[in-house]
């Protein structure tokens, strides 16, 4: 009974073992598509603080603004901060937790090493007025609106709303009041709100035009957001339609920014780089003349839940916003299944006959064959490239799959092996039903090497899906990209982390499905490739 129990318990710790080195294996590898998917959330500012963060920083949509960000310094650490800090509220009685961080941060930066073996009363000393206003100035979010413009399609430009005159010039309404600032000899308005007592704030204006507005090609608000995820949404009204922008203007981050607005035009059907947000005609208006335009800016409170929504999907916006996405996926799926249909049959058939065919020099070929394994990629590349060129295939999509009809050694090598394994019997027992080479090969052979078909369509997939170094020699027309390469020029255009890692999910996800679903068959063919019986 004794020996059985412990056979029990050593059984029960091997399988508790084995699992466990499963679990830690799945979690380090893992890790990158963790980081690439919490980081494809993030914005900018959160990649480069003073502390990296796996997961993103919750937003917070505020209640009232302008308000101080209380989080702005806290990943700040250092010699003797948990004793300073009381030290310098003690002395700056209006300074908050935050601005004693701050206050803190300067100190690192600006007092010399010898100055830090003195008391901390003495090292508040080198805190002055300008230093506790300079940092308060950095953490202050405020919502500011600057200069309005129109813009036509014959290149007319209109201030709408000068910077200086911002106050005065929109109707507020709401829980809300313009305050016209200036700071650093810019000029704007302070957008001071409470969504306590109200979740909505219009601003609004009837504005004349120099130009007819029919001919309105974009109108472009400058704002610098407050960090409080609310959204800013635009209505339209002319000649007697209303206007309504597709999506808010999500207030994320802390900098200044244009936000631009226009209607289904030319720009929709170009590759240009998505900037502005669509108008769409959602009813009719009593503003009728043909210089007339009222613009309404809806300021709407954002709940916890939509803050989240909106920030988790602002890098995919813009991804998808900074390049023609749809166009690129387009192009892969093309070229993978011209791949996949090319290989398979190539491959599948070339393989057929080294293995179950007897013609002279097979045995030589099938070796010379694999010899070809040992070139290099780099060696072929310049005397594929110049073929290419001479078929005038430059800048096409042929060079991309018309190879793949011509079967690869590794490949058919490992097809072969699948199908030396197949018994004679089966061959044998077709022939004498009357069947030739080809029905054979169609009916009998390749319903048996399905598990080693499919593992060649996951290893072509994967290649077709993730290949850069094709379109980059062969291709120049940014319409033929593909999605691997369109994701290189994204990163030249747009340079932001966490727009590139949402772009880069976006590729990754269909290779992680198709992977998942198609695994079983991936595991079975490699494992019954050169199997007898």
């Amino acid at each position: 009974m004794k020996n059985r129990f412990h056979y029990k318990l050593m059984e029960f710790s091997r399988q508790a073992w084995i699992y466990a080195l499963l679990l830690g294996g799945a979690i380090v590898f893992s890790w990158p598509f963790l980081w690439m998917a919490t980081t494809s959330v993030k914005v900018d500012r959160e990649m480069f603080g003073e502390k990296i963060h796996l997961w993103p920083q919750r937003p917070i949509p505020q209640t009232k603004s302008p308000y101080l960000d209380e989080r702005f310094y806290r990943d700040v650490t250092g010699h003797r901060l948990e004793e300073l800090l009381p030290v310098i509220v003690q002395h700056w009685p209006d300074a908050s937790p935050a601005v004693a961080r701050g206050v803190y941060r300067k100190l690192l930066l600006t007092v010399p090493d010898a100055e830090w073996e003195k008391p901390a009363t003495e090292l508040v000393k080198h805190v002055d007025a300008a230093m506790v206003a300079g940092v308060v100035k950095e953490i202050r979010r405020h919502l500011s609106l600057g200069q309005l413009r129109a813009r036509s399609y014959d290149l007319q430009e209109d201030q709408l709303v000068a910077p200086g005159s911002v106050a005065t010039a929109w109707q507020v309404t709401g829980p809300g009041q313009l305050v016209q600032t200036t700071e650093d000899r810019d000029t704007f308005a302070d957008l001071h709100y409470d969504f306590s007592r109200g979740d909505t704030i219009e601003l609004a204006q009837t504005f004349t035009t120099s130009f007819p507005v029919e001919r309105l090609y974009r109108l472009q608000l400058y704002l610098r957001s407050d960090d409080s995820w609310h959204g800013l949404t635009m209505f339209v009204e002319k000649l007697g339609k209303k206007y309504k922008a597709e999506r808010a203007y999500h207030l994320a981050d802390y900098t200044w920014g244009i936000g631009t607005w226009q209607e289904l035009g030319p720009d929709d059907k170009s590759n240009k780089i998505r900037t502005w947000i669509r108008l769409t005609e959602v009813g009719v208006s009593s503003v009728t003349g043909a210089n007339e335009i009222r613009i309404t800016l809806e300021l709407k409170r954002n709940s916890s839940g939509g803050a989240w929504l909106a920030k988790a999907m602002r890098n995919y916006r813009s991804a998808l916003d900074n390049m023609p996405f749809w166009r690129y996926v387009a192009t892969s799926v093309f070229l993978v299944i011209l791949n996949l249909v090319g290989t398979l049959f190539s491959c599948s058939l070339v393989a057929y006959s080294f293995a179950r065919l007897q013609w002279p020099g097979r045995n030589f070929c099938f070796a010379l064959m694999l010899a070809t394994m040992m070139v290099p990629g780099q060696v072929t590349m310049i005397p594929y490239f110049l073929i290419v060129r001479s078929l005038g295939w430059y800048n096409t999509l042929y060079p991309l799959w018309v190879g793949s009809f011509f079967a690869g050694a590794f490949n058919v090598f490992l097809l072969r092996q699948f199908l030396k394994g197949i018994p004679r019997d089966l061959e044998d027992a077709a022939k004498i039903d009357g069947c030739g080479f080809w029905r054979i090969y169609w009916h009998i052979m390749l319903p048996l090497i399905k598990p080693t078909l499919a593992a060649i369509a996951i290893f072509t997939f994967m290649g077709a899906w993730n290949d850069f170094m094709g379109p980059l020699i062969y291709l120049s027309d940014q319409r033929l990209y593909p999605l691997s390469f369109g994701l290189y020029a994204l990163n030249v255009q747009a340079g932001s982390m966490g727009l590139m890692m949402a772009g880069s999910l976006l590729m990754t996800a269909p290779v992680i499905v198709i992977f998942f679903f198609a695994q079983r068959y991936f595991i079975q063919g490699v494992t019954l490739t050169g199997m007898k019986g």
